[in-house]
């Protein structure tokens, strides 16, 4: 299918952090790392309004662009290097050599900017050209690419920041450390202190003791034949949505969030026994509603097994800790499960919250630990649902100098069945719920969000 714009490649360059900065640095993959091992990629997208000509973005913005990468990948430096698996080491490493670098694509694009900087429903193909993909070099092909940026100018409306990271090398938390903290040295015009008062901690021999369960991670990969020390390498693919998908993003305004909260608790019939948080009612309701636009409100009956995963911290939950700078990998998770009958019933989205506030407030990592990769694995993909970064990420804070975006969007990490939340830049205490989905899905779905609310009683 032809896309409805053209993009114009201005410039394809590596930027690599000031010579000699960074030595030859070799980090252990961790078991928090190994679990994505064979994630596709994270993908996101930042949408800034600038109203200046292609002149004064290639005279002024780009070399500022270019600059302050260097000096960020300084401190950042695994996101410039490469996944390795020496055949003499147990596990694969994030190896940094001198002369690594991130590729960056500048191109210009002639497609309308707030068409693609809204919330609105829109075709998910029309993405992609923005999006840059992970380069594996031809001379080695045991080597896996860990980042790559694309900067793409759309003249006189706005400038998007492309961003996509292999998510074995960092979080959702370390990536926004790093971009938030490029953004700053960029908007301060090589100024590094702001970046240098909070820099990533790289130390994991505190988590080492998490070794034994990293080996049952990959133990359980080469018994299903998923990826070996032969294939990792071969990991390429790159889910981006299939044709038929479309994009939106809905808001869960602050007095929608207060009024579910009440319904919820009078539901309970006491106060709730865990933090009510809007997160908690945000994830139930979402839920209930994708449940009810995929199979429909009155499947009664169905006794399937529904489940939503919403990702949590571990740093501050070992023992002990882990800073709040960690960088990499340092997730844990609550799988809720319930009937979908229960949950498209009268009382679903109070079921669900009860549920996910429960699971959140009870979870307990090491007890996590039990419940293997295999598990995971064995649940129908139809029915699950993975929540993905958070408010509390603050994405739309990250300003490079001109402003704070338009837009912040993130691709679904497998192109369709996640939730993607953030803050929202228009109303404090709001949440984004950004959706790729397939239109059949999403139309009812806009429905339900938008009406469900009011019928609470």
């Amino acid at each position: 299918m032809e896309l409805p714009h053209t993009v114009k490649v201005l410039e394809e360059c590596q930027i690599a952090p000031p010579s000699g900065s960074v030595p030859h640095t070799t980090l252990p993959l961790t078991f928090f790392d190994l679990v994505y091992l064979t994630m596709p990629p994270v993908h996101r997208l930042f949408f800034y309004n600038y109203h200046y000509p292609k002149a004064h973005f290639i005279d002024t913005v780009l070399p500022n662009i270019k600059k302050s990468l260097s000096l960020t990948l300084q401190h950042f430096y695994p996101f410039a290097g490469n996944l390795k698996w020496p055949q003499e080491s147990a596990k694969p490493e994030l190896v940094y050599e001198e002369d690594d670098a991130v590729p960056l694509t500048v191109v210009e694009s002639d497609y309308e900017f707030y068409q693609l900087s809204g919330n609105h429903v829109r075709d998910a193909t029309v993405f992609p050209p923005l999006i840059p993909k992970l380069r594996y070099t031809t001379s080695n092909e045991k080597l896996v690419p860990l980042l790559a940026l694309q900067v793409t100018l759309f003249p006189g409306k706005g400038i998007c920041i492309g961003i996509t990271i292999n998510h074995v090398v960092s979080d959702g938390r370390t990536s926004i450390h790093f971009i938030k903290s490029w953004a700053s040295v960029c908007r301060l015009e090589g100024d590094t202190s702001l970046m240098t008062a909070s820099l990533p901690y790289y130390d994991r021999s505190i988590i080492s003791y998490l070794d034994p369960k990293a080996m049952d991670y990959l133990n359980i990969f080469e018994k299903y034949n998923v990826v070996t020390k032969d294939t990792f390498h071969t990991l390429k693919v790159d889910h981006l949505p299939p044709i038929d998908r479309v994009r939106a993003t809905f808001v869960m305004g602050l007095n929608d969030i207060k009024r579910l909260k009440k319904w919820v608790s009078a539901r309970l019939e006491m106060e709730a026994p865990f933090n009510l948080s809007s997160l908690v009612v945000t994830c139930a309701y979402v839920w209930v509603c994708l449940l009810k636009a995929r199979w429909g409100e009155t499947d009664h009956e169905n006794e399937a097994e529904e489940h939503i995963i919403v990702p949590i911290d571990a740093r501050a939950r070992l023992d002990p800790p882990l800073p709040v700078t960690y960088f990499g990998n340092c997730i844990g998770g609550i799988d809720v499960m319930c009937n979908r009958s229960v949950l498209i019933g009268e009382d679903g989205i109070a079921v669900a919250a009860n549920l996910i506030g429960k699971a959140i407030k009870n979870y307990d990592f090491y007890a996590q630990l039990d419940r293997d990769l295999s598990y995971f694995m064995s649940i129908p993909k139809g029915q699950i649902e993975g929540v993905g970064s958070s408010p509390r990420f603050a994405v739309y804070d990250t300003d490079f100098g001109w402003g704070k975006p338009e837009k912040v969007e993130m691709n679904p990490i497998d192109g369709g069945q996640s939730i993607a939340l953030s803050e929202c830049p228009n109303e404090a205490g709001a949440i984004e719920i950004g959706l790729v989905r397939k239109k059949a899905e999403m139309d009812p779905f806009a429905y339900s969000f938008a009406n469900s609310i009011e019928l609470l009683s």
